[in-house]
């Protein structure tokens, strides 16, 4: 994988470069793209020139997807400081920035009580700051699963006391205790467990050559970008392709978003936003 890498967007790869990337010797370098040569015949030529490898013009990538997301997700990584510059597989690292969200930090302590109530099935206390009542209480909850809608991380937890289930903001978990007993009666999770086609489209009133180019962005076939999403995550959906999922003019959604798109099944869609259980 790490030599087709190279071979696809540092366009070579050789020797020193294993070398220096996993400490290995010059003989095992040599062995790994003889190797590399003997399983894909054809991906790469040596350059007299440059004594380096380089991809030949039948290069196909066999090992790796060859997708712009794999070289982006390193480079973003490495930015925000995920990765330092030897553990990534990037040589010639471009000038780049990412935008960094300020958030409040996760307590480890926090996530690993969370994610053993998950593993175990025991419920937890946990003492709870909630933005929209402005009240720190202590909740006693069933978590099941991990969520995040692109900038927090959530769990998604039944409500032993309101008999319900919902979303808690991890940063906003101040202590958690484990707790002896089972909630009774605890119900399946409707919201997490059912899925919604969402089906996008481009807005109308843009003109065509506008309308093709979001097609071609958005990857849609016949003019439609089918999604399957969990009821549970509709809302965070919604919002990350621009729509302002919060009630508006008596209706649950406005059905255009900030980046040209529009809902094509919004009665559905809206119906089922109504329903969340949180």
């Amino acid at each position: 994988m790490f030599i087709e890498f190279n071979l696809l967007w540092e366009r070579s790869i050789g020797r020193r470069r294993l070398q220096e990337q996993f400490e290995i010797s010059p003989q095992q370098a040599t062995k790994d793209l003889s190797g590399y040569a003997d399983t894909c015949p054809g991906n790469m030529i040596y350059d007299t020139r440059l004594k380096t490898y380089v991809p030949s013009p039948r290069f196909c990538p066999q090992f790796i997807e060859g997708d712009a997301s794999e070289y982006l997700l390193q480079l973003e990584m490495l930015i925000l400081g995920y990765r330092e510059r030897d553990e990534v597989w990037i040589d010639t690292v471009p000038t780049a920035d990412a935008v960094r969200i300020s958030s409040r930090p996760i307590k480890r302590e926090i996530l690993r009580s969370v994610l053993d109530s998950i593993q175990s099935r025991r419920p937890i206390a946990a003492r709870y700051v909630s933005l929209s009542s402005g009240a720190e209480a202590e909740r006693h909850l069933q978590p099941h699963a991990m969520a995040t809608d692109g900038h927090r991380w959530h769990m998604r937890a039944f409500d032993i006391d309101k008999e319900r289930y919902s979303d808690f903001v991890l940063s906003r978990v101040e202590t958690i205790r484990t707790l002896n007993h089972h909630p009774a009666n605890e119900p399946k999770d409707e919201a997490w467990n059912t899925f919604v086609p969402v089906i996008l489209t481009v807005d109308e009133e843009l003109e065509e050559r506008q309308r093709n180019r979001l097609e071609y962005e958005y990857n849609m076939i016949d003019g439609e970008l089918c999604l399957e999403v969990r009821q549970a995550m509709l809302f965070y959906y919604l919002r990350n392709y621009g729509f302002n999922p919060r009630p508006r003019s008596g209706r649950a959604i406005t059905n255009l978003s900030s980046y040209s798109l529009k809902l094509k099944n919004i009665d559905e869609v809206t119906a089922c936003l109504n329903r969340r259980s949180s």
